[in-house]
């Protein structure tokens, strides 16, 4: 590990990895369903119809899964053109802000995924298809994903924050990240 990782950061990056490779699974899952299906079809023997159906509900897991993962390794879309010219504290601001967004983001997905899970869960709402799917069980990963977004977006809101404000250091060889020393 990684030395000046807190316990919350540990736990994070275990609980994010566990939420990776269950996607990972999800993307083989659906790689070897979809080869069958085009194998049966090949050969002329009726594919899975369900195989269209799962795959589409693995595609909302995926995203979901891996979101936080992402954004704790830094690996979200970010233009930088404008803030690799900057100093390492003032960069660190404009990151500040923008992952201010990203809180709100989160909280959004959050709180109204959470909504709806528990009003279809309530209603009973099934998608209409070959499985006739109970929708908050499609939806419930949005908050869970939402949430974890969020907890990645606010601790670095609060690092970078820190090293705007001059409290805590960028180490050399990470000047270009704006992460403090051994948060790497």
């Amino acid at each position: 590990m990684v030395e000046g990782r807190t316990a919350l950061d540990r736990f994070l990056e275990r609980l994010n990895l566990v939420m990776v490779w269950i996607g990972a699974a999800m993307v083989i899952f659906m790689m070897l369903a979809i080869s069958y299906s085009s194998i049966m079809r090949y050969i002329g023997r009726p594919p899975g119809a369900w195989i269209v159906e799962i795959s589409s509900y693995l595609m909302l897991y995926i995203t979901f899964l891996g979101t936080a993962w992402l954004q704790s390794h830094d690996g979200h879309v970010e233009v930088d053109l404008f803030l690799c010219n900057l100093k390492p504290k003032t960069s660190a601001g404009f990151k500040a802000v923008t992952s201010l967004a990203g809180v709100v983001v989160g909280l959004v997905l959050t709180w109204k995924g959470s909504m709806v899970t528990i009003d279809y869960f309530q209603r009973g709402v099934t998608l209409m298809g070959i499985l006739n799917t109970p929708q908050f069980l499609l939806i419930a990963i949005i908050p869970i994903g939402g949430a974890l977004l969020l907890i990645e977006f606010v601790l670095r809101m609060w690092r970078l924050t820190r090293i705007a404000m001059g409290k805590t250091e960028v180490a050399p060889s990470q000047e270009g990240s704006e992460m403090p020393k051994g948060v790497l």
